[in-house]
């Protein structure tokens, strides 16, 4: 055989292969598992990993990496050890019938909330591309035992992007128990017992404090008016944006769909230098009764980008992903 004469072939698939590398660097991984964790990861670097481990608090990702480089997420810091990153978590669901009022936020220093966040271990599905499907049963227990809510959460990971972005779909289907429920929280700021940090409750995340810098986004234009380092905007979808000096580090996006919160949704953000934070915060215009055996879904989405979201980026995102459900 003349090898001289495949080498043109040859040079003609190397240079297509090479031309897939740069365009989807991102395919390119493999996934990790464990009884504990799902992972995404190419070589050292991970794009974002997903802990369902009974021994922690709530199942949470961390970290959420665009290209697998800098985290955008911070587990567990030690002035909030009970931030899991990116995660779900009731403030208080109260019972009227007997006037509890069970804290299923904070944690103590073994690690333990007043109320159960427990789960059954996820049914998960994998592509070769990089996508999983990850489904789970929750369930929220008081302290008498007894079951407040369950919740059937799915969760949809697209496979990473050609620039390495990638989104999670986040639904949540809860049912309440036998008694009747309100879903709560500290109090608003003007309210009776009102406090400066009031109104926190759902989905959630503590993001990566400093050497960054945040700056954050709506759908309605920047947020630029700041209160005690604190900012109430209500927008359909929130981006939150870091950069390291005149480098951006990427941008984390939240999209809430309208049936959440029937309109517009309502977010609490911290911007300090210590403990950049965004709640998706569906109680802050009110707490939230729940009938016995009544139930609710909730869905959003979260889009992890390598640079800054714009705000027309943030509303093609949202009505493009509202137009596919």
């Amino acid at each position: 055989m003349n090898t001289l004469k495949l080498l043109p072939v040859c040079r003609t698939a190397f240079v297509a292969l090479l031309a897939l590398a740069v365009l989807q660097p991102a395919a390119f991984g493999e996934w990790q598992r464990d009884d504990k964790s799902l992972a995404w990861v190419s070589g050292t670097n991970v794009f974002w990993r997903f802990s369902f481990d009974p021994a922690r608090g709530k199942p949470f990702f961390h970290p959420l990496a665009p290209r697998g480089n800098t985290p955008l997420t911070n587990f567990r810091p030690a002035d909030h050890p009970w931030h899991y990153a990116l995660w779900f978590s009731w403030k208080y669901i109260d019972h009227p019938d007997d006037a509890r009022h069970v804290n299923y936020w904070e944690e103590n220093s073994a690690g333990n909330a007043q109320g159960k966040t427990r789960w059954e271990p996820p049914i998960i599905e994998t592509q070769e591309d990089g996508r999983a499907t990850i489904r789970m049963k929750l369930s929220y227990v008081n302290p008498s035992g007894e079951t407040d809510l369950t919740e059937l959460r799915e969760l949809r990971v697209s496979a990473p992007a050609a620039d390495g972005g990638f989104s999670i779909d986040w639904v949540a289907r809860f049912t309440s128990g036998d008694k009747d429920l309100v879903l709560d929280r500290t109090p608003m700021p003007g309210e009776p017992g009102g406090a400066v940090n009031g109104g926190y409750a759902g989905l959630s995340a503590r993001m990566v404090p400093l050497p960054t810098t945040m700056s954050v986004v709506t759908t309605a234009g920047l947020v630029e008016r700041f209160v005690s380092n604190r900012a109430r905007p209500n927008a359909a979808a929130v981006a939150c944006n870091f950069t390291d000096g005149t480098r951006d580090v990427g941008g984390l996006a939240f999209f809430s769909d309208p049936a959440n919160t029937g309109g517009d949704a309502a977010w609490y953000i911290i911007d300090s230098r210590q403990m950049p934070f965004i709640c998706q915060a569906l109680l802050a215009p009110k707490p939230r009764p729940v009938q016995a055996h009544g139930e609710f879904m909730l869905r959003y989405r979260i889009s992890v980008n390598p640079k800054a979201w714009t705000q027309a980026e943030l509303e093609a995102g949202q009505k493009k992903w509202l137009n596919h459900q």
